[in-house]
């Protein structure tokens, strides 16, 4: 480690305890939860690192004992990207746990030394710690403080290490007075983490998730002055998307730091093994790219097309080419994904299919050749100049939720697509968004924008497809207002026009008004909360309707953009 400040006076006893064990070199790092020093196993001539607890910790034997069992827990731990424990014990009255020593910086070193990181070191990095909290989710540890601070970047292998297991565990059951610790740790906490609920493996991804803004950004989804304010954000506001905060981010990282971020735990990845998968798949993406030398997003031509596909392989690009073609207007064409070969099986084949001959059989059968060429991606096969366009990600430009209604009084979802969408294809706008939403609605065309909006009575929507510029915005937006007025009028309002008339009689009756308004606002009370979580799903679900519109709008205005080009003057 760089530049470490020498032993502080106040170690000599600790020092002198371990004497004959361990030679104490110097302090490499100190934080609410403990100081951590360089020391050398003087009987394996090693050097390895020593946490201690702070003595205002240690003296108290619940945290102690504490402090130790969940050290020799994570202890239990074997895997490469996970920091070894070597010893967790206690001598003289210092608590400490002895641990590998990784030659490197941490990850928030690197980053406040060098500003946001390389995407694709940034991917490799975010796959090794997944990994590892992968296996230790197996065995029933979860981390409950994975930050930046945790991950320690071996010079020697550049892998990344996870340390600090059962650590946060510990704090969270302790009354600790270190403002530090608390600020350190504010930025990475999962809103469940906050709110006190149950806490899974979904957590850590959700800290993983920050870790990986703050590495490809340099800044922090939630961020303010007082640490307070930071912990609201996390349970009521929607993160900004990774896009905003970093542009040059290739798409599919952006979409899985974002999916990790997500509010509900259920909308995040699985498990860290299914995010460790993909990270896997961005990294190999990524390097690809960058030895072939094509931009973020675009997929090059493979290095050496078979000479010939098989007579099944044939037949299935032909049908999934005339289906692509046939569903053209109807829905948009999806991003195909480059599928992968066995290298040695086409090299044997010795009967079959060329590509040109494919080709060639599908255009004299009316296929466009960019439907057969889509197919032939997903069989492994890239054509040369063929490039494969990220798909569109709709940028959230919507209101944070209520924190009295519990759900999103304004919804707004809009992306902007490169080209100007002819006129003469607005009609397969409306009809996706006539399917997309089931509803009939006022249709106007000014100029040459497109407006669509629902009937005067029915769902506040509104589309507005605007090309200007050599470019086209699209914009969905619905107002939820009079959905909560529904919502909470219908339940509440029977509450009040039926229990109120009820509960005043019984109080009558009873000659105690006191219990019939106390029922009373009882009901209340729980019609109110039955009011907010009905707004809440409701919120959820046309959110996920909208953002999922915004993006077949703009496939398709892509898609259309794409045909009309050739037919431009020059």
């Amino acid at each position: 480690m760089t530049g470490p400040p020498a032993l502080p006076s106040d170690v000599g006893s600790f020092a002198a305890a371990l004497a004959g064990q361990y030679e104490i070199e110097q302090e490499i790092g100190r934080g609410g939860m403990g100081i951590v020093y360089l020391a050398r196993d003087v009987r394996l001539d090693r050097h390895v690192a020593i946490k201690t607890l702070p003595p205002h910790l240690a003296n108290d034997p619940i945290v102690r004992e504490r402090f130790l069992r969940e050290a020799r827990t994570a202890g239990a731990l074997s895997h490469q990207n996970i920091v070894p424990i070597h010893r967790a014990d206690e001598i003289a009255g210092h608590v400490f746990f002895v641990m590998g020593f990784v030659d490197g910086e941490s990850m928030a070193q690197r980053i406040r030394a060098r500003g946001a990181l390389d995407p694709l070191d940034v991917a490799r990095h975010l796959y090794d710690v997944a990994d590892a909290l992968s296996y230790a989710h197996q065995q029933g540890v979860i981390h409950r403080d994975i930050k930046t601070e945790n991950i320690l970047l071996d010079r020697r292998t550049g892998r990344a290490m996870v340390t600090d297991f059962g650590i946060a565990r510990l704090a969270e059951s302790t009354p600790l007075t270190s403002t530090g610790q608390i600020l350190g740790t504010v930025y990475y906490l999962s809103p469940e983490q906050i709110s006190g609920d149950p806490v899974d493996a979904r957590s850590d991804i959700y800290s993983l998730g920050v870790v990986g803004f703050f590495a490809l950004s340099g800044r922090f989804p939630f961020d303010a002055d007082l640490a307070s304010a930071v912990l609201i954000a996390h349970v009521t506001k929607r993160p900004p998307s990774l896009s905003l905060a970093a542009a040059h981010v290739p798409h599919a990282l952006v979409e899985l730091v974002d999916r990790c971020l997500a509010k509900d735990p259920a909308a995040r990845f699985p498990d860290c093994r299914a995010l460790a998968s993909n990270l896997a798949t961005i990294a190999q993406q990524l390097e690809r790219e960058r030895a072939e030398g094509t931009p973020g997003g675009a997929i090059g031509p493979v290095a050496q097309a078979p000479n010939l596909l098989s007579d099944t392989e044939a037949q299935s690009i032909w049908r999934r080419a005339a289906d692509l073609q046939s569903l053209t207007g109807i829905q948009p064409r999806p991003t195909p994904i480059l599928g992968e070969r066995d290298a040695e099986r086409d090299a044997a084949r010795t009967s079959g299919y060329r590509v040109a001959d494919i080709r060639g059989a599908a255009s004299e059968a009316g296929i466009d050749p960019k439907y057969v060429d889509h197919a032939l991606a997903e069989h492994g096969v890239v054509m040369p100049n063929v490039v494969t366009l990220p798909p569109l990600i709709a940028v959230d430009r919507g209101s944070d939720d209520s924190v009295l209604s519990g759900g999103r009084h304004q919804l707004q979802y809009e992306v902007v697509v490169d080209g100007e969408v002819p006129e003469d294809d607005f009609d397969l706008l409306v009809d996706i968004i006539r399917r997309e939403t089931n509803q009939t609605g006022l249709l106007a065309s000014v100029g040459r924008s497109l407006s669509w909006q629902t009937h005067p009575g029915g769902r506040s929507m509104q589309v507005s497809v605007l090309p200007r510029g050599g470019k086209t915005t699209i914009r969905v937006s619905e107002n939820l207002k009079k959905a909560m007025g529904e919502i909470f009028g219908g339940l509440m309002g029977g509450i009040g026009g039926v229990m109120a008339p009820i509960m005043l009689g019984v109080g009558f009756k009873l000659h105690n008004p006191l219990f019939a308004a106390s029922v009373w606002a009882g009901s209340f009370l729980i019609t109110y909360a039955t009011s907010r979580g009905f707004f809440w799903q409701t919120t959820r679900s046309r959110d996920k309707e909208l953002r999922s519109l915004t993006e077949a709008l703009a496939e398709q205005a892509r898609e259309s953009i794409a045909q009309a080009r050739p037919k431009l003057p020059r």
